[in-house]
């Protein structure tokens, strides 16, 4: 997108800025309900993949009483590192906290590339990569997905020039649900590229534990993972990076101090000390979707993806049903999902796993519409 220059004529913005590549996330509530008048507590939000459960009740409780919010928090999180390191089993050298995941990613991206630069990604994926590169001036090559969403790791390498620094990875892959195999993680870090591997939903996947194993036996190797998912942290934006010593060292040099506000500080050490109660969460999750891929199953016009995330993709069968007529027909009734401009994913729409009333009012909706 482009911009109008300012009346005075100021130039000294840098250039690169009128070509990036805007990420734009999932329409709010707020906005939604302005543009459709539904009352927000008529709304479904199905479309960021947000936890349908609020914090846990622990967490509610210290975040009310607290009152030590006029003092930074620990610049260094050394308490939320200590209990990260004993969730992933990784030693606190290895974590940096971030204020949510797309933070680290733009740090990371900063911190590496610069104009000329190339990162390499595999579309469909998750489109802050490419908007976090176009800020760096630096450039994306694209290596497609398979016909089945898997990695094309052949592909990759012939991809690969001089100017490459990165190699990103979403896992389980936003928007199709799909996890990385370990192997082809392997190959790709034996190129000896920093390789980022996006772990924002892994807590959903069939393998939890997910490439946290593997950080402190390579130097090239970044694991991201987020509280926003599973932990129902949205809104208090805690993230945080499995790295070898040497880049944790970059990232934080490269932070704003006190980056993490404290009410994230105690919300996300509570969680890990309350991890029953969040998991059973998880597992409702992972149960309601299922019954959601059912769900999509029988609307004879769409095709549904499985999918190891809190989220499922699917694609229109044929032109029978347009996605105009989906997204109409849902929005009348104040359910948002998400939908896509790329051309590989117009006629395609993503449902986020919600409570299984949520599941029931998107049914019938779905039901509704006439072919």
């Amino acid at each position: 997108m482009s911009f109008s220059s300012p009346s005075l004529g100021y130039t000294g913005v840098r250039p690169e800025l009128d070509c990036i590549v805007e990420y734009i996330p999932g329409e709010s509530l707020e906005a939604f309900s302005g543009r459709t008048g539904i009352p927000l507590h008529q709304l479904v939000k199905l479309n960021s993949n947000e936890s349908p459960y609020p914090p846990i009740p622990e967490v509610l409780k210290a975040l009310s009483n607290y009152t030590n919010y006029n003092i930074y928090p620990d610049t260094n999180s050394v308490a939320l590192r200590s209990a990260l390191s004993s969730y992933t089993e990784i030693d606190s050298k290895f974590i940096v906290v971030g204020h949510g995941s797309s933070e680290l990613i733009f740090l990371l991206w900063h911190i590496f590339l610069s104009a000329g630069d190339t990162i390499i990604c595999c579309p469909p994926t998750f489109s802050f990569y490419t908007t976090s590169a176009s800020f760096c001036n630096a450039s994306v090559l694209e290596v497609p997905r398979t016909t089945t969403y898997e990695l094309d790791t052949e592909g990759i390498l012939a991809a690969l020039r001089p100017s490459t620094k990165l190699i990103v990875l979403c896992s389980p892959n936003n928007p199709t649900g799909n996890p990385v195999h370990e192997k082809d993680v392997l190959t790709l870090l034996e190129t000896g590229r920093i390789v980022i591997v996006d772990e924002a939903y892994v807590e959903f996947s069939d393998h939890p534990q997910g490439m946290a194993r593997l950080v402190p036996m390579y130097q090239n190797l970044v694991v991201l993972r987020t509280f926003s998912k599973w932990a129902g942290l949205a809104g208090l934006r805690i993230g945080y990076a499995l790295c070898p010593e040497w880049i944790a060292q970059y990232i934080r040099r490269a932070q704003n101090p006190f980056e993490v506000n404290m009410a994230g500080h105690i919300a996300a050490i509570l969680t890990l000390k309350n991890l029953d109660y969040i998991q059973n969460n998880v597992r409702c999750i992972i149960n309601e979707r299922d019954r959601l891929f059912s769900l999509l199953a029988q609307q004879p016009y769409l095709i549904p993806i499985p999918s190891q995330g809190n989220f499922i993709l699917a694609h229109l069968r044929d032109q029978t049903v347009k996605i105009g007529k989906v997204r109409a027909t849902v929005e009348s009734l104040g359910i948002l999902l998400r939908y896509f401009q790329s051309p590989s994913l117009q006629n395609s729409l993503r449902v986020t796993v919600g409570l299984p009333q949520h599941t029931e009012k998107l049914a019938e909706a779905l039901a509704s519409i006439e072919i």
